[in-house]
């Protein structure tokens, strides 16, 4: 079925400015009518007001309804002007998810949040049929989900649409760059408004993608032209924290009037920055909780997340999981990739996917790309987190902890120069960066430099001697160059701040079977395997140390199940299986003695 634009109601020369009512009247089709149009504002009226009414278009040909509705003609316009139309996704669940950013767009209150003209919006839809993504981005701060499925009638029959819009806002053909009007000096002169910023804005947010940095410098030259457009500051703050520019968002933040409608969300921007910054080692959510607390006694959506990232913060899971279900927007997304990725229990599938919804439907930031890598790097996928953590450095390079996070990822792929190459960087920024000495001193071990990884461990434990982590590598290091009684202190020691970890347990019990001790080594396997039953390098030792006291049904017992609990290619597998053939072969002759 062919489709024709055949009506495009009421229209405004733009090149003269003339108007067909007086100022204050509304014009146009109510249902379709823009914000503007609704309100009779003739000066902010521009290409941009027809392009919301291809949105309308769009939004009622994919949804069988309109975006908005009314009783009477005033009921509409009050649900155009105050009003969010229903996700196209609760409506259709198959609407193509490039489609509705699309709609989205265009239907944004705000002229300077919709597409510049129909021209632009024929680009993007353009784009779409050729596979690629649509460059728009849906108005900040309140993105939401949006499906990725696919379909083309709509999106052919609204090129033929925009086409037409196209030609009547720039009486150009298809490909032609928009040409000066009669009587102007060129775009410049075009510019809305008598500041120009509307031009600097629509050129930010075309570019914030692909060039964040340049997109910033954008919002605030728009800034200083415009002072009071809070919406601004509440973007170019988000731009900032992107890159790791925190003090920066922060004032952004800090400039906008508590009691202005962008308030709530300039304070719970401030608070997830300090929520999810580090300094030195640890998580700022110290600095964070004060307003957290604050947010989450008051309504809306702030109160929400503000609730969601207390309960985070304070390590209470379930709640957290609980309070985000069904909440929407990419704040939502980033919450929920924190929860699973930092919970000991959590999903780290779950967190991937999480943070793929929040960095496809926000905006880059370079600490959520971080994260994902961890939570990737959890899951065994190393090459996605190294992807990840160099997508976050190229935000933020001095984001010292993806350079740490890369280092052991490129260690646990093998490539340990890559390793220690990375924690040189990271130390580089910060010489007292003890977690980059203890990542360090890992790769050097298996990289057989020794003194090398005692060297940054012993540097690490002059920071802080109470670091688990650095007394359980430096007692390995020890281990392996023979030092077993230094190894044994560095692993009481660490045992003494972490008592439940089999991994300690296991290797003291290595150790001391390696110094001579007969009884000590079973005791740390028992409790290791206590910990963990299925732990085959404990059952394994455990074994050899029931065979060394001549206990060979113990011995045969523990040989035999780690055999089973461990995979076919494990390294050891020989060496146990001849140690079971031994203990079996004692004890058939034991038995016929």
């Amino acid at each position: 079925m062919d489709c024709f634009l055949t009506d495009f109601g009421l229209a405004k020369a733009v090149a003269t400015g003339s108007k067909l009512t007086r100022t204050g009247q509304s014009l146009g089709t109510p249902a379709y009518m823009s914000p503007e149009q609704a309100r009779g504002d003739i000066a902010e009226m521009r290409p941009a007001s027809d392009v919301w009414s291809v949105g309308c278009v769009l939004y009622e040909m994919l949804a069988g309804r309109r975006p908005f509705d009314g009783e009477t003609a005033a009921a509409l316009v009050g649900s155009v002007l105050l009003t969010e139309p229903p996700t196209l996704r609760s409506v259709r669940e198959d609407v193509p998810g490039s489609v509705a950013r699309v709609a989205r767009v265009c239907l944004a209150k705000g002229p300077a949040n919709r597409y510049p003209d129909a021209g632009a919006l024929r680009d993007d839809l353009d784009r779409i049929l050729r596979g690629e993504t649509p460059r728009a981005r849906i108005p900040w701060p309140t993105w939401s989900p949006w499906s990725r499925l696919g379909s083309r009638a709509a999106i052919l029959t609204l090129l033929a649409g925009a086409g037409g819009l196209a030609a009547l806002a720039w009486g150009t053909t298809r490909g032609d760059p928009p040409q000066p009007r009669a009587g102007t000096a060129g775009p410049a002169a075009e510019a809305p408004g008598p500041s120009g910023a509307e031009v600097l804005v629509a050129r930010a947010r075309t570019v914030r993608t692909r060039d964040p940095r340049g997109a910033a410098e954008l919002l605030g030259v728009a800034l200083e032209r415009e002072p009071s457009r809070n919406d601004l500051r509440l973007e170019r703050g988000l731009l900032l924290w992107a890159l790791g520019r925190g003090a920066e968002a922060r004032g952004e933040w800090t400039a906008v009037p508590a009691d202005a409608p962008e308030g709530p969300s300039a304070r719970l921007y401030g608070a997830l920055e300090a929520f999810f910054r580090w300094e030195g080692d640890r998580l700022r959510f110290d600095e964070a909780r004060p307003e957290l607390e604050r947010l989450s006694e008051t309504r809306g959506r702030a109160a929400l997340l503000a609730r969601a990232a207390l309960a985070a913060g304070r390590g209470r899971w379930p709640e957290a999981r609980q309070v985000l279900s069904g909440a929407g927007g990419w704040e939502s997304a980033l919450l929920r990739g924190t929860v699973e990725g930092w919970d000991p229990a959590g999903d780290r599938t779950k967190a991937v996917r999480s943070y793929d919804q929040a960095l496809a439907d926000g905006i880059a930031f370079a600490w959520a790309l971080n994260n994902r890598g961890l939570a990737r790097q959890a899951t065994g996928d190393l090459a996605g987190a190294v992807r990840d953590y160099e997508a976050a450095l190229a935000l933020d390079p001095r984001l010292k902890e993806a350079l740490l996070n890369r280092g052991n990822a490129r260690r646990d792929s093998g490539d340990l120069a890559g390793a220690v190459a990375d924690c040189d960087a990271a130390l580089a920024l910060d010489p007292r960066y003890s977690r980059a000495l203890v990542a360090r001193a890992s790769a050097k071990d298996e990289a057989g430099d020794t003194a090398g990884a005692l060297a940054d461990l012993d540097a690490a434990l002059s920071l802080d001697p109470r670091d688990a982590t650095a007394l359980y590598n430096r007692g390995r290091a020890r281990q392996g160059s023979g030092d077993f009684a230094g190894a044994i202190a560095d692993y009481d020691a660490a045992l003494a701040l972490e008592p439940r970890d089999a991994s300690t347990l296991y290797n003291r019990g290595n150790a001391r079977r390696s110094s001579g001790d007969v009884a000590g080594p079973i005791a740390d396997f028992d409790a290791a395997l206590a910990l963990e039953p299925r732990h085959g390098n404990a059952l394994a030792n455990r074994g050899l140390s029931h065979l060394q006291r001549r206990d060979l049904a113990a011995a045969a017992a523990d040989l035999a199940r780690a055999l089973e609990v461990m995979p076919p290619d494990w390294p050891h597998r020989v060496m146990v299986e001849r140690n079971l053939a031994r203990a079996r072969a004692a004890l058939a002759t034991e038995g016929v003695r």
